[in-house]
């Protein structure tokens, strides 16, 4: 599949103020407002074997939506709200839907499921998963309800499959949603962008982390 680096630091500015306005032309208004004493923020799939070069998987723009998940993740932590990164892994069931569409499959085993190690998870809680929704059959629903979560921040990969699955599936379950375009990423843009305008259509806010910075 082809691939590019459509987000560096230099046309962070650039892309996001793009992004924002299509995400505009979709909904005139948002009708969630930000409130990060009742959010967490979920981290998800920033594993070596999407964010290192050396794997066949490798997301190049996800290099640069590791500043803006740490900063972020600042926030989050000095409130002492949820950390909480997913790490997918797949099922040993080899006829399971995820395992016959993709050919290479993430095992525990193999080095690069680990989460990237640019990446502070110290005191940070990982769950596990086997599907595109982080909520798929994990504790991550539990979590937040029982720390009165109400909202979930968005970022880590990919923009179009993990991390879109995960916000409709959030939605659909009570949460409001805030997706970080700058904090997210897929192979290319055209993918991305994709994304940013379903979700801007119907179950969530598109924000950027510098709107989550200024919001603190």
């Amino acid at each position: 599949m082809m691939k590019e680096i459509y987000l560096t630091e230099q046309n962070r500015e650039e892309k996001v103020n793009y992004w924002l306005d299509e995400c505009k032309k979709i909904k005139t208004y948002r009708p969630f407002k930000l409130n990060l004493k009742k959010a967490a923020l979920l981290v998800l799939d920033m594993q070596d074997y999407f964010v290192n070069e050396e794997s066949h998987a490798f997301v190049p723009s996800s290099i640069n939506t590791i500043a803006p998940i740490q900063e972020i993740s600042k926030i989050i932590q000095k409130l002492g709200n949820k950390i909480i990164f997913s790490r997918h892994l797949d099922t040993e069931n080899e006829s399971s839907t995820m395992n016959r569409w993709w050919k290479d499959n993430i095992k525990p085993e193999n080095n690069l499921s680990k989460i990237a190690h640019l990446l502070n998870t110290q005191a940070i809680e990982i769950i596990e998963k086997s599907q595109y929704s982080a909520f798929y059959e994990t504790k991550l629903e539990a979590i937040l309800k029982d720390n009165d979560i109400e909202q979930v921040i968005i970022t880590g990969v990919m923009t179009h499959l993990c991390c879109e699955t995960t916000a409709r599936d959030a939605f659909m379950r009570g949460f409001e949603v805030f997706f970080v375009v700058d904090a997210t990423a897929t192979y290319t843009e055209e993918l991305h962008i994709g994304a940013l305008r379903a979700i801007s259509h119907g179950f969530g806010t598109c924000v950027s982390t510098e709107e989550i910075i200024n919001e603190k």
